[in-house]
């Protein structure tokens, strides 16, 4: 394998012993290593250097993993597996909130972090990680997300539907009857004429205006058009 094609791979661990023994293996492995043990050299790193695959130790000496994990999701989609000593159900949960693709609890063994690592870069191949962009608004398809500014906005989980399902029509108006449809699924009938009115003021004012025109225009009759150019 030609060395310009090789997958570069971030270890953020402050054991240093651990470090240099996953970066030995995994480049035995053919792939390219590059170790960090804090925060800020992380994220010198990551501009420095394109990065596939980030293995992040939760517990950093000066910030823990999560807190960095949430950092790198401001402006990447880097696939992250978190390296842990806590396996509880809390711990897993706060890590794939964070932002963490998938979780490996210590001691594991190596061919356990290599298969995992390479089904993360298989995945990330396939999908391309799809983005589109529309006016201050970047929107990651895959991590169902949306970055104003380079800035999370945190939608709830109905939000980004929404906001997804008029992007997918652009540039065509989307009926209340079909919205309901498409971000309540088999629940539609159940919900309220007033939810989708209430869901879709909360959107206009998260992803505010856009050379003062809102994001959501209502087309009298119809229903609803994402009014910003998609790119």
């Amino acid at each position: 394998m030609d060395i310009t094609d090789r997958k570069n791979i971030l270890i953020i661990e402050d054991d240093d012993s651990v470090a240099e023994g996953l970066a030995d293996i995994l480049a035995g492995y053919g792939y390219n290593a590059l170790k960090s043990s804090n925060a800020s050299d992380s994220i010198q790193k990551l501009s420095d250097n394109r990065i596939d695959l980030i293995v992040l130790d939760v517990h950093l000496g000066d910030e823990n993993g999560y807190e960095l994990c949430k950092k790198i999701r401001m402006d990447s989609d880097i696939p992250v597996i978190f390296l842990t000593a806590c396996n509880s159900e809390m711990e897993l949960i706060r890590g794939f909130q964070s932002g963490g693709d998938d979780y490996v609890t210590k001691p594991f063994r190596m061919q356990e972090l290599l298969v995992r690592i390479q089904a993360l870069l298989r995945r990330t191949a396939r999908s391309g990680h799809e983005k589109k962009i529309t006016g201050e608004l970047e929107l990651d398809i895959n991590r169902c997300h949306i970055f104003k500014n380079k800035k999370s906005v945190e939608l709830s989980t109905t939000e980004w539907r929404i906001a997804a399902v008029l992007i997918e029509h652009y540039p065509a108006a989307v009926s209340r009857e079909e919205l309901l449809y498409q971000v309540w699924d088999k629940d539609a009938m159940y919900v309220e004429e007033n939810t989708l009115n209430v869901n879709i003021s909360r959107v206009r004012e998260k992803l505010g205006r856009y050379d003062g025109q809102q994001y959501i225009e209502t087309v009298r009759g119809i229903g609803y058009r994402w009014s910003v150019d998609v790119k």
